[in-house]
């Protein structure tokens, strides 16, 4: 077991026992990357950061559940992933202006001299992705942004396994549809 491990393992013992300085210190380790994940998925930064929030406090409360069984930071993921998901179910109804904050603008000039970019094709593909229906877009950026497999997703999502591959698939085609 390397040091970081262990570390996480004395701030874990020290959480479950009530320290509130040992709660921020896993707080401050993780947070950033539980944000980008929450994000991704709600679209909005004050709603990633309270999906983060919610995600940490359900995690403080289980502690217990935790066994030790694979790594502290992929269980304390899957909990965040899944306020996430909630928070962007409960709240999908609202349009959100950041949602099209990165849309590419040219000028007149710009478009003379428009070179092929990597920026050009990342605003493609987020174009098309949000195009793609809510379920379709939350399956790609699971299984691709996120690195679930198939059986995490199901589990997540409340879905068959078959019903998952078949969503993922289809998500997949219509992605390509969108990109040709």
């Amino acid at each position: 077991m390397n040091y970081k491990n262990q570390h996480i393992n004395i701030l874990i013992l020290a959480c479950k026992r009530g320290d509130q300085k040992a709660q921020m210190e896993l707080y401050h380790l993780f947070n950033q990357s539980l944000y980008y994940s929450a994000y991704r998925i709600v679209k909005n930064a004050d709603d990633a950061l309270d999906a983060v929030q919610e995600g940490f406090i359900t995690a403080f409360q289980r502690l217990d559940q935790y066994q030790g069984e694979g790594s502290f930071e992929g269980w304390l993921h899957k909990i965040v992933i899944r306020k996430s998901i909630a928070f962007y179910q409960k709240n999908k109804r609202f349009v959100r202006e950041d949602q099209f904050e990165n849309k590419i603008e040219l000028s007149e000039n710009q478009e003379e001299d428009f070179e092929f970019t990597f920026e050009d094709e990342k605003g493609k593909l987020e174009a098309a992705l949000n195009q793609l229906n809510e379920r379709y877009q939350l399956i790609l950026q699971l299984y691709y942004l996120e690195g679930y497999d198939h059986q995490e997703i199901s589990e997540i999502m409340n879905w068959s396994n078959a019903n998952c591959r078949t969503i993922l698939s289809r998500a997949r085609e219509q992605l390509k549809k969108l990109l040709v």
